[in-house]
């Protein structure tokens, strides 16, 4: 499940045509770019809160084997996690994911990664990031994985790494607004 890393990232990063004024990528350690409580939502769909915007959860993605078919039950809950961040104008996302073919034989792993992920409609930023990455029980370098686009696989190396796409998310003008007519509280980018 290499593609994994892959579909996720161009699921966050939501695949929009580039603006006009794309600035190339730049490095991301994955901090949260916002101010916002990092809700628990374990294994489940959403947070405790997916109302809330901007809308920070983590989710535990761990299993996904095959024998008891946790695959199959992870892939149902997709869906609902997707429609709970699209509409946000703000996201940001940890989650931690393994795949086996037995859960509770650690020898029958077949890939691993922590990730965050997220997106800002109002600026039109994106970023992914990932570590511990492995495929087999080896450490994978992500940046090699087929389709990776050399200007996004530089930000990447043994186990780790991650990028910010500027101006690729589709900027929302309405998200350039909160209810109080301010953008979120944001984290300075280190």
């Amino acid at each position: 499940m290499r593609r994994g890393l892959v579909v996720t990232a161009a699921a966050v990063l939501l695949a929009a045509a580039p603006a006009a004024a794309v600035a190339p990528p730049t490095g991301w350690n994955g901090d949260n770019p916002f101010l916002c409580e990092l809700q628990q939502a374990g294994f489940g769909p959403t947070g405790p809160h997916p109302e809330a915007d901007p809308y920070c959860v983590e989710f535990d993605k761990r299993h996904q084997s095959v024998a008891d078919g946790g695959v199959v039950q992870f892939l149902s809950l997709e869906p609902a996690r997707t429609a709970a961040a699209s509409p946000k104008c703000f996201y940001f996302q940890s989650d931690h994911w393994r795949g086996s073919l037995v859960q509770d034989d650690p020898s029958t792993k077949t890939y691993e990664w922590d990730g965050h992920y997220f997106f800002d409609k109002a600026r039109g930023d994106g970023g992914v990031w990932v570590t511990n990455f492995n495929v087999n029980g080896h450490t994978f370098d992500p940046g090699s994985l087929p389709g990776m686009p050399p200007e996004d696989a530089k930000f990447f190396g043994p186990g780790t790494g991650g990028f910010i796409t500027h101006n690729e998310v589709p900027v929302d003008p309405s998200c350039a607004q909160s209810a109080d007519g301010r953008e979120p509280a944001r984290r300075e980018r280190g």
